[in-house]
């Protein structure tokens, strides 16, 4: 049935709460200033979600399987009420399907399913659950790819200058979910025939360090380098008003407006000097106020709370979203 992926705890953490929240986060963006810095942007437009799966919906397409998924997995961490999260569920069915990540796979197509019972995919996602319930207790690869493998594996060992006979052998093991063993076959071609490191699959596959090592982009690889290249994450973002004491009319308005959330260190290592800065708007693009909340350093792993509480504004009702942006230097 393939190997199981094991994520973070922290990564089913935040995406688990922001399921909850509503909110949505955009990706890194370089800032200015001493040391290295990302932002993450909350607000309640979809625009960006549908953007950022259309280039998912490519990859997957194109069959870039392991490195679309945690791109997919913070497509529906940011925006997992949004139809662009709920399809992003659907599409990591497929590609943890394509991997050989079954139980993942199932996890995602049933999530899929109870968010959009009626969806575009919904009958596509329950033909995978059926396959999948029936094979779940099937151990190993089905006899027809050992089979292949087998011959492929046989083939190569005949004729170990065929490059084509091991590019074959090698995507055939990354297929069906063994990427250790891809790896090596991969590492022998490249050892080589060094101008496959220009191939489109391999680079999605691969990657060399600065010492000259390659290593394998298995799903693990990819999520963990996702996380360290976007290492902060704005999560759980609610907004609430207050400010109505005993005694005041039912009809009077509320005196503040509040925006509260988490911050997550999701990466390996520290992060310093960690900001949010919210921002109130009104309707268009009108900024009623913007304030700083400073939450010192965080280690890996960490979460922390943030809050931050508003009244310039010349009515509360005027108040139609607001935006989160976190700052950090590593």
């Amino acid at each position: 049935m393939g190997k199981r992926h094991n994520a973070l705890i922290l990564t089913a953490l935040v995406a688990a709460v922001s399921a909850l929240s509503g909110c949505v986060t955009t990706g890194p963006v370089a800032a200015g200033g001493g040391g290295e810095s990302a932002k993450e942007a909350h607000s309640t437009s979809g625009a960006g979600a549908a953007k950022e799966l259309a280039v998912a919906r490519r990859m997957v397409k194109g069959g870039q399987y392991s490195l679309v998924i945690p791109r997919l997995q913070q497509i529906a961490t940011r925006y997992p009420g949004d139809k662009s999260g709920i399809e992003a569920r659907h599409l990591l069915g497929v590609a943890y399907y394509k991997v050989g990540e079954y139980n993942q796979s199932l996890e995602n197509f049933n999530q899929y399913v109870a968010l959009s019972p009626d969806g575009e995919y919904a009958e596509d996602s329950r033909e995978y659950i059926s396959r999948l319930t029936a094979e779940r207790s099937t151990q190993g690869l089905p006899p027809e790819a050992e089979a292949k493998i087998a011959e492929y594996k046989g083939q190569y060992a005949a004729s170990p200058d065929n490059m084509s006979l091991g590019l074959q052998l090698a995507n055939l093991y990354w297929d069906t979910g063994r990427y250790a063993e891809a790896g090596g076959v991969y590492r022998e071609l490249l050892g080589r025939w060094p101008q496959l490191k220009d191939d489109t699959v391999i680079r999605t596959r691969m990657s060399r360090g600065n010492d000259g090592v390659w290593t394998v982009l298995d799903p693990a690889e990819a999520e963990r380098r996702f996380r360290e290249a976007d290492p902060l994450a704005i999560f759980n973002v609610a907004a609430f008003r207050s400010g109505r004491f005993e005694g005041w009319p039912a009809v009077a308005t509320q005196r503040y407006y509040n925006v509260a959330g988490q911050a997550a260190n999701r990466s390996s290592s520290q992060l310093a000097d960690v900001r949010v800065i919210v921002t109130i708007y009104g309707f268009g693009q009108m900024v009623y106020d913007t304030q700083t909340v400073s939450l010192g350093t965080l280690q890996p792993g960490e979460v922390r709370a943030f809050s931050a509480q508003f009244s310039r504004f010349d009515d509360i009702n005027n108040v139609v979203r607001h935006e989160c942006l976190g700052t950090f230097r590593r």
